[in-house]
């Protein structure tokens, strides 16, 4: 079994890319902050990342380690961000958590991570992505260098259709 991360800033195609990829029959695990932050805005909680990072980067750590346990065996399970990227986020705020990012290893993925570029013609707030391009750009330079702290290679998919993007990452697992 293979856990395979594709991540990036927000806004930068990683949802459809997966979308594509179910579609094809691969294990997808969606996006586990975007899921918490409309549970805890439909809660009314304060729970979210710019009011309480700290303790929603705890909770997200709890339910990605809970997803991360999930992965089906015998097929390669592809995840929309992995467990770095809620640390890489923690660090950018200045809350760096060296507790979970200890624990963060064992959960080990596979050592290829694709990752989205910055792509300002595709991006687009929303309610749960309420981050301007401007900060979409320093998250894209923490999530770079967490997933670097972690020793993962770092595929850059290409700025391109979604079935070309699908295409590329379908030719860099084709061994797995």
């Amino acid at each position: 079994m293979q856990r395979v991360v594709i991540t990036g800033a927000p806004g930068t195609g990683k949802t459809t890319l997966l979308n594509l990829l179910q579609k094809e029959g691969y294990a997808i695990h969606t996006e586990m902050a975007r899921a918490l932050i409309k549970e805890q805005q439909d809660l009314g909680s304060e729970l979210l990342p710019w009011k309480n990072h700290r303790d929603f980067g705890k909770e997200l750590f709890k339910r990605q380690v809970q997803q991360y346990l999930q992965a089906q065996p015998g097929l390669v399970n592809f995840y929309d961000r992995g467990i770095p990227d809620n640390l890489g986020y923690l660090r950018r705020d200045g809350l760096q958590n060296q507790t979970l990012e200890k624990e963060a290893k064992e959960y080990p993925y596979f050592s290829k991570v694709f990752f989205t570029p910055p792509w300002k013609d595709i991006y687009a707030q929303d309610n749960e992505r309420w981050e301007d391009f401007e900060l979409m750009l320093q998250i894209h330079e923490a999530l770079q260098d967490i997933y670097h702290f972690y020793n993962y290679q770092l595929i850059e998919v290409p700025r391109a259709s979604p079935e070309e993007r699908l295409d590329f990452v379908l030719h860099h697992t084709a061994s797995l």
